[in-house]
């Protein structure tokens, strides 16, 4: 039979590994919560997007060279505007 016996050492060390344990978990949740903002916004500028381009008369991807920096700069000359 062995008895285990704990010191002041082993309980700083177990404490120390709990707490780094509890700081990646954290970083963790905030990366996931970050990657969800980041994934929203994006549909949601690409459903902007979509949008904007169904209110042209003819295809953007035919009246400019890169569509997306046209949309892009009307959407920040519109907003510098209001």
């Amino acid at each position: 039979m062995t008895i285990h016996t704990f010191t002041a050492v082993d309980a700083k060390e177990n404490n120390t590994t709990h707490s780094q344990d509890k700081a990646i978990a954290d970083n963790n949740v905030i990366n996931i919560r970050s990657a969800r903002k980041a994934q929203e916004k994006a549909q949601q500028e690409l459903l902007d997007y979509m949008m904007w381009t169904m209110k042209h008369d003819m295809d953007p991807h035919r009246l400019y060279d890169d569509p997306i920096e046209a949309y892009r700069d009307e959407i920040k000359a519109t907003l510098s505007v209001a």
